[in-house]
């Protein structure tokens, strides 16, 4: 039954109005029982008062007589009221006449909201004759228990009129209320609950409440329940748009070429796509974090925390390119990193293998670098191998090394009597000659024409270095073969520095070189000159 109140709500607006219509009727009749008990006592005190007025002139004449007849008669006709118990009339001290009658018990005590009246009414009654002169006393008591009983009577009647008139109005305003508030909710309620918006139902206005405020909050709940169909067609619509877009995204993610992965904070790969596994060489494994990445770029794992870094706090695209070995034949290759910042602190990255890209650069450099006739460095190599040895030497790390600077005797002779190709053999077979004598670890460069650059890398022994220029010049003195029977001679003035790993210029150097190599021209050719003795002829050497 409680379920039952709580849950309907005509039931509990019928209650609360007929509980509110009880307590205001309580109220009001018990205000109507007070009002009209107390206006039925002094009704009744009135009416004994008439009654004495109306026996007041046969009573004074009895009394003046002292006709006892006449006053029983007077006792007796005021005795038949039925709120009169007892008349007695007095003639001084004795009685002239008196009526008593039982009295019927007091039934209850009155409470202290009624007014208290009293029992008995005295009347002096005067000579008929004389207004002053004083003939005799009546008393009346009044049976209490009667006019209690009338009072209660006609006070109770009006009390349940009040209460009857208080229920019909309540259950009257309860009908009211559930015609035309509960019953149109109950129906809308019904309604909305049986309701399917997803199939795009809408709910139909109760009878005769389409203009009012019911008819304002169904046209309001189906403006709702439109909204609600077309968000859900456009979720519906975004769903299936993220399902197709996620399955391209699936699709490009297996078969790409490119490998794609999620990385932690640490380095540790967490996934990865098939493409990833294929460069990297990976193993496949049973989801937990793998730290392949780490183990292939073993000694950049610097330059790797730092990339992440950069992506976590800058929050921008890093790329780095990194040298590694995968596989167990550990063979070469170059990947590019990308990597961005993800959430979580996690970040998501791209892997391109750029080996192919790595090897051309590399013989872009090369051939940057190479004389083309010979295959040994050209001046710009040599530029290169001297900007890296003066850095070292700045940043004090020393590579000591010697430097010859040779100049072929006799070359341009061999050009102008059998040809520019004659030339070009000669050229040819002193660089192989000098590959010949020098270590691999030396650097040759032929600077143009036909000067040859030689650095003796990590060289300090003078004598080492004055031996191996007395090879060259040695060797370049033999015959050339350069076809069609014809042998061609020439000779070699070379230029000796040495650079102790003291910062120095490398023009400075060459300049220093390229005026010893000058004064081994000058001494006859085919001799060298160390640079510090430069300007004494007489420290020349021929072989």
């Amino acid at each position: 039954m409680r379920h039952l109140i709580r849950n309907n709500i005509a039931i509990r607006s019928s209650l609360a109005l007929l509980g509110v219509s009880l307590i205001i009727g309580i109220f009001f009749s018990f205000a109507s029982y007070v009002y009209f008990f107390d206006d039925e006592q002094k009704h009744t005190i009135r009416t004994m008062q008439d009654l004495l007025n109306s026996a007041e002139n046969t009573t004074s004449i009895a009394c003046y007589l002292s006709d006892k007849n006449l006053a029983n008669e007077v006792v007796n006709g005021i005795s038949k009221n039925n709120v009169v118990s007892k008349v007695t009339i007095h003639s001084g001290e004795k009685v002239l006449a008196v009526s008593k009658k039982q009295a019927l018990p007091i039934s209850f005590e009155l409470p202290v909201v009624f007014k208290q009246y009293p029992d008995f009414i005295t009347r002096e009654i005067f000579s008929p004759f004389n207004p002053r002169e004083k003939v005799c006393t009546v008393n009346m008591e009044i049976n209490q228990a009667t006019v209690n009983k009338n009072s209660t009577d006609k006070a109770l009647f009006i009390v349940e009129l009040l209460l009857f008139q208080n229920l019909l109005i309540a259950s009257v305003l309860s009908l009211i209320v559930f015609v035309f508030f509960t019953r149109p909710i109950k129906l809308i309620s019904d309604r909305l609950h049986a309701l399917s918006p997803q199939k795009g139902e809408l709910l139909e206005h109760p009878e005769n409440n389409k203009e009012n405020e019911l008819g304002r909050l169904v046209n309001d709940v189906n403006k709702i329940i439109a909204n609600l169909v077309s968000s859900l067609d456009e979720e519906k619509n975004l769903r299936i748009q993220h399902a197709l877009e996620e399955k391209k995204f699936q699709t490009f993610f297996e078969n790409a070429e490119t490998g794609i992965f999620k990385m932690n904070s640490h380095g540790e790969l967490i996934s990865y796509n098939q493409a990833l596994v294929r460069m990297l060489s990976l193993k496949t494994d049973d989801g937990s974090p793998s730290p392949a990445l780490l183990d292939l770029i073993s000694g950049q794992e610097l330059r790797l925390h730092l990339m992440i870094d950069a992506a976590l706090k800058e929050s921008r695209v890093v790329s780095e390119d990194f040298c590694i070995e995968p596989g167990q034949l550990k063979e070469k290759k170059w990947i590019n990193v990308v990597l961005h910042a993800a959430e979580n602190d996690l970040l998501q990255g791209l892997i391109n293998d750029i080996t192919d890209r790595k090897y051309k650069e590399e013989a872009a450099q090369h051939l940057a670098v190479t004389d083309h006739l010979t295959g040994l460095n050209n001046r710009l190599g040599l530029e290169r191998k001297l900007a890296h040895l003066m850095k070292e030497n700045a940043l004090g790390h020393p590579s000591p090394f010697f430097l010859l600077l040779i100049d072929l005797d006799k070359f341009k002779e061999v050009n102008d009597k059998y040809g520019h190709k004659a030339g070009d053999m000669v050229l040819i077979q002193f660089s192989s000659i000098l590959t010949g004598i020098l270590r691999k670890t030396d650097f040759i460069a032929r600077l143009g024409g036909d000067e040859f650059v030689v650095l003796l890398c990590d060289l300090t022994d003078q004598s080492k270095a004055i031996e191996i220029a007395g090879k060259i010049i040695a060797e370049a003195s033999r015959p050339v073969d350069v076809g069609h029977g014809i042998s061609a001679r020439i000779g070699a003035s070379i230029g000796i520095n040495y650079a102790s790993g003291t910062s120095v210029s490398a023009e400075k150097l060459l300049a220093e070189t390229d005026q010893a190599m000058y004064e081994a021209k000058q001494s006859g050719r085919n001799t060298y000159v160390l640079a510090e003795y430069a300007s004494s002829q007489d420290q020349a050497s021929s072989v």
